[in-house]
């Protein structure tokens, strides 16, 4: 491996340690919304040491084809001290300012989504209820209105049959009437009484 190779090596790795820390602050910084979540937080932590092994393996792939050795693990230190004492509070910081941003954002969203999508349809939806509604009571009230109509002549014919009829026939017909009617609450109350039973 050429001088030169390991100086990129190097200064990779040393940048590896940096984003390490990032990676761990940021990850920590998360951890208190699964906070609680023990397998959760378990896979979590898991998977996030996987993805990091991965990543910095990656650069070293970049940097010298993925050879070990142990100024690359001191350099890693290094980059990872060197974030502790100088950028740790200002990258914690910025980190801070860009969450707010993010929720700020996703909130704006969130209202502009509301204002813009969903409000509209549910008053369209709102309205074509409305309009259903109002054309199904329209067409009730016609129905009644033609039933009216058409009930008045029937009516009015029946009474001057009625008037023709012999008494005789109208006491037979009086007598239909009553027994009907007792046969009609008769039914009504067994069938009361059979749905009584069912509950």
């Amino acid at each position: 491996m050429s001088l030169s190779t390991q100086f990129l090596t190097m200064l990779v790795m040393f940048g590896s340690g940096l984003y390490l820390g990032m990676a761990i602050d940021t990850f920590r910084r998360f951890e208190r919304y699964w906070k609680g979540k023990h397998i959760l937080t378990y896979a979590l932590e898991i998977l996030f040491w996987i993805l990091q092994g991965l990543v910095i393996f990656y650069f070293l792939f970049i940097a010298n084809q993925g050879e070990l050795r142990l100024y690359i693990f001191l350099s890693i230190l290094c980059g990872f001290a060197a974030y502790q004492s100088l950028v740790r509070t200002t990258y914690l910081n910025v980190l801070e300012v860009l969450i707010r941003w993010a929720i700020a954002l996703i909130q704006f969203g969130r209202r502009m989504f509301n204002l813009l999508v969903y409000r509209p349809i549910q008053w369209v939806i709102l309205l074509i209820i409305k309009l259903l509604i109002g054309v199904w009571a329209l067409l009730v009230w016609l129905f009644w209105v033609l039933l009216k109509v058409v009930w008045f002549p029937i009516r009015l014919i029946g009474r001057i049959i009625w008037w023709f009829i012999p008494k005789n026939a109208k006491n037979y017909l009086r007598k239909l009437a009553g027994i009907y009617s007792k046969i009609k609450n008769i039914i009504l109350k067994w069938w009361t009484y059979i749905q009584n039973k069912r509950r």
